[in-house]
Formats: C-alpha cells, sequence, structure tokens
C-alpha cells in the first residue's frame, strides 16, 4: 500500500480517536466528503492502524445498569466503558447516537436540548434516510450571550433533522429573559407557538445534565449572564439543572419568580414518554443523581466511572 494512503488513514484516525473531532470537522479541515471519512476509519481498523480496546466486563455493566433501572425506576439505562485516564465524549456520544437509532421510531416527535455530551451525541447518529414523518423541536431558546454553536439546540435540531430525514422546526427567542411580561410577549408569537404546541406531543425529549460545578466556566457564565440563574444557584442548594431549570440533589425542582425561561418546564417534561438524559463526568455525579431524584428521566445514558460515582452517593446517604 502506498505511504501517502497510510499516512491519510493514520492523520484520519488520530483527529477523530485521539483529537475528539466529529467526522463532519474531519470533512471539512482534510477536505473530503464526510461518507469518504467514515470508509476510511473503517478502513484504518481493517489495517489494523487503529486498535480498539474494549472493556471486557460486561457484567460489571450490566450490574450498574440494573442498579440504575431499580434504584430510579428507569425504563432502560446504558452504562458505557470509560477510558480511566481521560474523559471521552466522543465515545459517549457514538454509543448513545446508537442507541437512539435502534430506538427513535418514525411519526415520532423528538424535543432536543442543548449541551457538549448531547452534541457528540446528535453529531454521531448514522443516517437514516429511510425514516419518515419524524419531527424534531428545540426544547428550550437561544443564549444571550455567546455559547459555542455546536451545542445550542437550533444547530442540534437542524443536524439531527437532517440524519432522520426529518422536518426540524427552530426557536427564535432567547432562553432565558428579563421579565414575565417579555417572556409572554415572546411565546405569543406564532412562529414561535409552533414549537410550543409540539411540546404538548412530544414522543421523546433528549437532554443534557447541567452542573453548578461547571457555571464558573466563562462559556456558561456568558450563557447566563445577565439573569437570575447563577445567583439562584449559589442562594439555594442546586446541584444541577435541566433546560435551564435547577433542582437539588434530592430531586426537588427549585422555582423563582425571577429566573423567566422560555423552555419546557420540568414536571411538563415528566409527561413525555421517553426522556433520555446523556452526561458523565466526576464533577456532574451529583447532578445527575439529583435529576434522577427529580423522576423527570426515564432513560439515562452514561459511563462506569460515573455509574459508580452515583452509587456510591446512593450507599452513603442510606448509611446515614
Amino acid at each position: 500500500m502506498e505511504n501517502k494512503l497510510i499516512s491519510q488513514l493514520t492523520t484520519i484516525a488520530e483527529l477523530y480517536y485521539m483529537q475528539g473531532l466529529t467526522q463532519q470537522e474531519i470533512s471539512k479541515r482534510v477536505h473530503i466528503h464526510r461518507s469518504e471519512i467514515s470508509r476510511l476509519l473503517k478502513e484504518a481498523r481493517k489495517l489494523g492502524l487503529v486498535q480498539i480496546t474494549v472493556n471486557s466486563n460486561v457484567q460489571s455493566l450490566n450490574s450498574l445498569q440494573d442498579f440504575l433501572i431499580k434504584k430510579f425506576n428507569l425504563k432502560d439505562a446504558l452504562v458505557v466503558p470509560e477510558n480511566t485516564e481521560s474523559l471521552d465524549l466522543q465515545m459517549l456520544g457514538e454509543f448513545a447516537a446508537q442507541y437512539l437509532s435502534k430506538k427513535i421510531t418514525n411519526n415520532s416527535v423528538i424535543g432536543v436540548s442543548w449541551g457538549r455530551s448531547l452534541a457528540h451525541t446528535i453529531q454521531s447518529m448514522p443516517d437514516q434516510s429511510q425514516r419518515r414523518g419524524i419531527t424534531v423541536v428545540p426544547l428550550i431558546g437561544g443564549p444571550a450571550g455567546r455559547l459555542k454553536n455546536d451545542y445550542q439546540s437550533n444547530k442540534l435540531v437542524y443536524i439531527l433533522a437532517e440524519r432522520l430525514n426529518a422536518k426540524g422546526e427552530s426557536l427564535n427567542c432567547p432562553a432565558l429573559v428579563s421579565s414575565k411580561a417579555l417572556k409572554s410577549e415572546l411565546t405569543s408569537n406564532p412562529n414561535i407557538q409552533v414549537v410550543l404546541n409540539y411540546w404538548e406531543d412530544l414522543d421523546y425529549a433528549l437532554v443534557g445534565i447541567g452542573s453548578n460545578a461547571i457555571t464558573n466556566l466563562t462559556q456558561w457564565k456568558e450563557f447566563y449572564k445577565n439573569s437570575d440563574f447563577t445567583n439562584l444557584l449559589k442562594k439555594t442548594n442546586a446541584v444541577g439543572d435541566i433546560l435551564s431549570r435547577p433542582y437539588t440533589q434530592d430531586g426537588k425542582i427549585i422555582k423563582s419568580s425571577k429566573l423567566n425561561v422560555i423552555g419546557l418546564d420540568l414536571n411538563s417534561l415528566k409527561k413525555v414518554p421517553n426522556v433520555v438524559g446523556i452526561a458523565c463526568g466526576k464533577n456532574k455525579v451529583r447532578s445527575i443523581l439529583g435529576a434522577l431524584n427529580t423522576g423527570v428521566l426515564n432513560v439515562l445514558i452514561t459511563t462506569d466511572i460515573t455509574a459508580l460515582g452515583i452509587k456510591s452517593l446512593c450507599t452513603s446517604e442510606s448509611q446515614m
């Protein structure tokens, strides 16, 4: 085989597996069509240029999945083996995408939130052009400040709709506004009402899980600037949020008259038949536990290390 081809395969494999770039991002960088990137990655694995080590301790993963399902009355759980040296959101996204691609059916209405784990999942979704009658909608408005475009709900809706041969709707308003009057004015707009009406008929909701441990990061400060969200987290025992709705570790949903969110509220989210939470990381163990305790989620996709952290917290609480 020509050295030029081997060099190309190695470069693409390094970008995908070591740097965590999506196939679309690699396509733009090396100027090769996305479908060709997928083929080249398969070729690299076939030739042994890429060797993937799989955690063979399936019994341990199954045990964690069973624990989560029984403890929190879930429909299902997917626990992904995690590289102990690094948190690979790309791998989590690939497992989650494969799981969802088998579950989502024709004529479904799918709601999408925002965040990094969810972005990796949706960007990893395989093309399913044979699907029919699916509609994808945002579950929350956009950021008033700066947030990486790839993580925003409207962008994720666009990508997922393209992969599922689906109709996509956008929600062109801020997630957080300054007053109830402004929220009322925006949500009465006919274009926004189209999306809000879909919220009544959701079959699936795909949500990320936020953590109060990461709100000091610049990108999240920008997202929540000029809102009462950060102050609310500091004044309460909030450990995390779903759709910018904070809650405590024991699952109590925190409400505030100063927090005006244009997004689906958590009590309405509970009514959706399939609410899939996708999140992992040591800094999110408490926030994921809180999310599970709210009763909002009925499917959780996370890593084994995160699941072990959740189980450890549950054991500690039971011994108190």
